[in-house]
């Protein structure tokens, strides 16, 4: 098991299969908001799922992209990043995800590695776990 700090930014329950895009994405062209989904990533899906990345880069439209995917029922169940930026966080707020700021998102992206995607996720007040699903 894997335990670390993160710092609440949208407030909400935070657990579930871990989906790790250890870059940073843009919301306007490389999500589906329809099936929630990275169009760029092989479609590597992550409705219901926890969305962990780096942060986002690119357009003002997130905050729209984010609500589509709530309003389509795709979205993450939440997003834990290292960088939260504010059209990030207004997304959000606006779709009702809750947000996290990882304590420390390198080491939390090699204990993901290192489970070998069988990982589920558990953020309970400011500390995250992680453990290997068997």
């Amino acid at each position: 098991m894997y335990r670390s700090e993160v710092k609440q930014i949208v407030p909400g329950p935070c657990s579930g299969e871990v989906v790790l895009v250890d870059s940073y994405i843009s919301f306007f062209g490389e999500v589906n908001p329809e099936q929630g989904c990275l169009s760029t990533l092989e479609n590597r899906c992550f409705r219901g799922k926890v969305l962990v990345f780096r942060g986002t880069r690119g357009s003002t439209v997130a905050p729209y992209i984010i609500y589509a995917l709530r309003k389509s029922n795709a979205a993450p169940a939440c997003i834990i990043v290292a960088e939260a930026e504010p059209m990030l966080i207004a997304g959000c707020v606006i779709a009702e995800i809750p947000l996290f700021v990882a304590g420390n998102y390198s080491e939390l992206v090699k204990s993901i590695q290192a489970y070998s995607n069988s990982v589920y996720l558990v953020v309970k007040g400011a500390e995250l776990l992680l453990y290997k699903r068997v």
